[in-house]
């Protein structure tokens, strides 16, 4: 499957988790999906590109690492734990 076809896939997943305001980690994810968790990584950079041209909270963002409750080393923006909450509280509230 190519990353295109992955992160349209990972969206949908997103957007339901989005609307339950639940996160997911890596693991959950590619449970979910059938996407290996190591191969997340740049369909989820494909989502934040997406959502960064359109304005839209970072949807990528409430994917997270099982041990600390944020987004991995590999994000493409750089934010503080801080900043993590509020986008999420963003893409909860975004409809």
């Amino acid at each position: 499957m190519k990353q295109s076809d992955q992160a349209v896939l990972i969206w949908s997943v997103l957007a339901l988790a989005a609307r339950m305001q639940r996160v997911f980690t890596y693991k959950e994810l590619g449970g979910f999906t059938g996407i290996a968790r190591f191969g997340l990584n740049k369909a989820l950079g494909l989502i934040f590109s997406y959502c960064d041209q359109k304005h839209y909270p970072e949807l990528n963002a409430i994917v997270v690492l099982e041990g600390t409750g944020f987004p991995g080393g590999g994000y493409p923006k750089k934010h503080t734990p801080l900043d993590f909450l509020v986008e999420r509280t963003r893409v909860f509230a975004f409809d």
